[in-house]
């Protein structure tokens, strides 16, 4: 029997890479090779009309006077090595002392642990990463995680917090590569949301300073 979260494989891996390649890299021109394509904007499966407006915004700045810009870009909001404006860990908003490898990062690797999700990670990364945890989905999805998995994944693990960090991403940002991902993240998920009937639990969340 199908898994009905099978049509969300592709554009789970898609997303998740915008927001964790670096656009300069092999892997990250690959993917935004995808969305430069004319046919992207339409043929995005989720959240249109508002995603298909964010691929376009998104294709406005996927030129080659523009891919410095991107890199850049890129590094500032993800990498540093000044303070990120908007960090990409969920261990951020949902652990009282906002840092990294918190009790979100735990609750994730349990996840992977109670389910057989294998990803190599360098360095050894927090796993609660925003592009990270939607590349697992699709990891997840194509290796036949159980449905009850995927819905708990996303409920308890991804839909608490990603909202409130996509729109604190868009609101650090003017560069149209990433202000357009963040639209299309927002439409997309709000989509998955109403579409598998998902409920997401009502945490606290902690505002970044």
């Amino acid at each position: 029997m199908a898994n009905r979260f099978e049509s969300v494989a592709n554009a789970a891996v898609l997303l998740g890479s915008v927001f964790y390649q670096d656009p300069s890299s092999e892997k990250g021109q690959a993917v935004l090779g995808w969305f430069a394509s004319p046919e992207a904007a339409d043929a995005w499966e989720f959240g249109q009309p508002q995603a298909g407006q964010g691929i376009a915004l998104m294709q406005s700045a996927l030129t080659e006077n523009q891919a410095q810009a991107n890199h850049e870009e890129f590094n500032r909001l993800f990498v540093g090595p000044y303070r990120l404006p908007a960090p990409a860990w969920a261990s951020v908003y949902t652990d009282p002392e906002g840092v990294i490898f918190g009790n979100a990062t735990l609750g994730v690797r349990q996840w992977m642990r109670d389910n057989q999700v294998k990803m190599t990670l360098p360095n050894n990364e927090p796993e609660d990463h925003f592009g990270l945890m939607l590349m697992m989905l699709s990891w997840a999805v194509t290796h036949e995680v159980s449905e009850d998995a995927i819905c708990a994944f996303l409920q308890e693990h991804l839909l608490t917090w990603c909202f409130y960090y996509l729109q604190l991403f868009a609101d650090s940002t003017e560069n149209p590569l990433y202000k357009g991902a963040a639209q299309v993240a927002q439409a997309t998920l709000a989509d998955w949301v109403e579409r598998f009937q998902l409920e997401v639990p009502q945490i606290s969340l902690h505002p970044r300073q």
